[in-house]
């Protein structure tokens, strides 16, 4: 079982998601962030894993949201 976690991280005068060391294209906020990031999760194909978002919370801390994955047997 894989478990992954899509960051949402300033980056370049914007916003991108992040997984592992791989940052995705530059957004202009982090809404648009965490809607991409979305998208790719519901996507990504990680068998019986989960998949977790992480974006800056208003407190300053950490936001967690579960995200959908595909769990089909079926490959890309």
């Amino acid at each position: 079982m894989a478990d992954i976690t899509y960051q949402v991280v300033p980056h370049d005068n914007g916003w991108a998601y992040k997984l592992g060391d791989t940052l995705s294209e530059t957004y202009a906020t982090a809404d648009e962030a965490i809607a991409r990031a979305k998208d790719a999760a519901s996507r990504q194909k990680i068998g019986d894993g989960d998949a977790l978002l992480a974006y800056p919370s208003p407190d300053g801390g950490w936001a967690f949201q579960e995200l959908e994955t595909d769990k089909s047997s079926g490959r890309l």
